[in-house]
């Protein structure tokens, strides 16, 4: 079985479950090494199966009648161990919680999830982090007083067939699969159970479920200070966020390893790292042979002594070698494609030395990627248009959800939450096979305040730029990728000059430039057009119970691009998977 390593458990009234151990369901990588633990009670049996890595950073104790379980990494566990006078994890987290209640999470900075159960009560309490980058998944039936939790969807999956439940097919997100790419909002490809939100805390108690909401992803009150003083705070928090991730490194002995592309994120990452003094780095780059990611990474890593590893996405063949592998680490949830040269990459590397996987995930929000214009948006349903990889079958996908626009306050905020949570954060899936992750950009101090840096100064990288000369200048004269120009330009120079070279491009029928030029592999790869052809045909019968969703994925498979035939593929492949009703 494939699965994402993390938390499980359940707690019912149905003692089918007592012989259970649904880290059976949770795949593991035959080069990496697993904490695997669990615990029956009359009440519940619960456990986890955590990769072998940042182990102080994890837990599975009693304390106090309390068995407190993580996963994930604490950048400032040590912070809070000294100031509660403890030596642990499930001790700082136990005073955490009986000093500030569910609301603790909002003390911790980092990648985690967990949960605290109570062996008197009963109570379960169930965390994730502040942007919920260590997804936790859930089923309740109160006829039954039953909750089932897990990191992975799967194993949430085998936990209520055991007790009886029969899985089935959530049809508006599969609608949502075929139409962003990934889940809307909160669901899941299984009718019934959801995801805990970002930020928030399920306390479980007495048959009943309550979220309480620790923290909000919001962009009010802006700030709108002098340009001087936001460019200062933003190198603070940024200096702040690279110490706390390589510094766990250090703490366990392990050496750094980042990525980095063509583009400005990575490379702002691992030039901090560097002006930070956390050297040797290696640094790792995947894309077509000879494109600009390439070629730039490399000269960006040779003129900083990086060290520098390259793996080649030619011809497009990774798209059809891990599928299941892919598909089950992040329960079919988000198309496979979307991360499928990163896992092929990191079952390459050897990650015996190496800590976290350093990113520049989630740059954008500063680079006012997320803005469509110098003033706040609202969201409607034209939002949708946005964030979808496809477009064929949207009205569908509305008709199916629905879209409450005052839950959001911006448009920029329903990306984030969406396309960013949900399809972004999938690379963290393949990663946690492996090893930890982190991104300086995703640190809740870093990312709450650019969201509330007014979008004029974010509009077009207005103030990404000027940060990124102010700081980093020596990392401002390689080219950007995007633009094919260095970033000391302003954006109405890099803007002009794009155009004119996507006109020149066309003019002399370079159509296919890009890391991963998907159609131009399709047009011109018949091996990959086989193979991609024979994964569809091989479980196009999944979906026989639905004739109108079948029948839309048939025509989308027939008529979409590769990207397209993509997603229908990977929900074919987790419904095979899943045997979902």
């Amino acid at each position: 079985m494939t699965g994402l390593p993390g938390i499980w458990g359940i707690i019912s009234d149905n003692k089918h479950y007592h012989d259970l151990d649904l880290s059976d369901f949770f795949h593991r990588e035959a080069t990496t090494a697993y904490l695997r633990d669990h615990m029956r009670t009359e009440h519940a049996v619960v456990g986890r199966c955590s990769i072998d890595k940042f182990a102080n950073d994890k837990a599975f104790d009693v304390v106090r009648g309390k068995l407190i379980c993580t996963d994930g990494v604490i950048f400032n566990l040590r912070h809070l161990s000294s100031r509660y006078r403890v030596t642990d994890c499930a001790h700082t987290l136990f005073a955490l919680q009986e000093e500030d209640g569910w609301s603790f999470p909002s003390h911790l900075r980092g990648n985690f999830s967990g949960y605290i159960y109570d062996l008197d009560t009963h109570e379960m309490l169930i965390f994730t982090d502040h942007l919920a980058q260590k997804p936790v998944y859930f089923f309740t039936d109160p006829e039954t007083n039953t909750l089932i939790f897990g990191s992975d969807l799967m194993a949430v999956v085998e936990g209520m067939r055991a007790l009886g439940f029969v899985p089935s097919v959530d049809v508006g997100e599969a609608y949502s699969l075929l139409s962003l790419g990934f889940m809307f909002e909160n669901g899941t490809l299984v009718e019934g159970v959801r995801k805990l939100p970002p930020g928030n805390v399920l306390v479980y108690s007495d048959g009943k479920v309550v979220l309480h909401t620790y923290h909000s992803m919001s962009g009010t009150p802006y700030v709108d200070d002098d340009e001087e003083e936001i460019l200062e705070e933003l190198d603070r928090r940024f200096v702040e966020a690279i110490r706390m991730e390589y510094e766990k490194d250090l703490e366990y002995g392990y050496s750094h390893i980042a990525t980095l592309s063509g583009g400005l994120d990575s490379r702002i990452n691992v030039g901090y790292a560097d002006k930070c003094r956390f050297a040797p780095i290696t640094c790792f780059c995947f894309s077509e042979s000879g494109y600009a990611d390439e070629s730039i990474a490399k000269k960006i890593s040779s003129d900083h002594n990086f060290d520098f590893i390259f793996f080649s996405l030619d011809n497009g063949n990774y798209l059809t070698r891990y599928v299941n592998e892919v598909v089950g680490a992040n329960g079919g949830l988000t198309l496979y494609g979307g991360a499928a040269h990163l896992y092929t990459s990191l079952r390459a590397l050897s990650f015996q030395s190496y800590g976290l996987i350093h990113t520049g995930e989630a740059g954008e929000v500063l680079k006012g990627d997320l803005l469509s214009a110098p003033e706040p948006t609202s969201v409607n349903l034209a939002s949708f248009e946005t964030i979808a990889y496809s477009d064929r079958l949207l009205e569908k996908l509305i008709d199916g959800v629905g879209l409450d626009e005052h839950r959001y306050e911006t448009h920029e905020q329903f990306e984030l939450l969406n396309r960013g949570v949900n399809a972004v954060f999938n690379g963290n899936r393949m990663i946690e096979h492996f090893t930890e992750f982190s991104s300086p950009f995703l640190y809740v101090d870093f990312i709450d305040y650019c969201m509330r840096i007014h979008p004029r100064h974010r509009y077009n990288g207005n103030i990404y730029i000027k940060w990124m000369n102010r700081y980093l200048p020596e990392f401002s004269r390689y080219s950007w990728e995007r633009y094919g120009l260095p970033p000391k330009y302003p954006h109405s120079v890099l803007f002009h000059y794009n155009n004119a070279r996507c006109i020149v491009r066309k003019f002399v029928g370079r159509r296919h430039v890009g890391m991963n030029p998907t159609q131009h592999w399709w047009e011109t790869n018949p091996e990959l057009r086989e193979r991609v052809n024979a994964l569809f045909e091989a479980d196009v019968n999944t979906l026989d119970s639905y004739p109108e969703l079948a029948q839309d994925a048939r025509d989308l498979f027939r008529d979409g691009k590769l990207l397209e035939k993509v997603q229908v593929i990977t929900l074919l492949t987790v419904l095979r998977r899943m045997r979902l009703a």
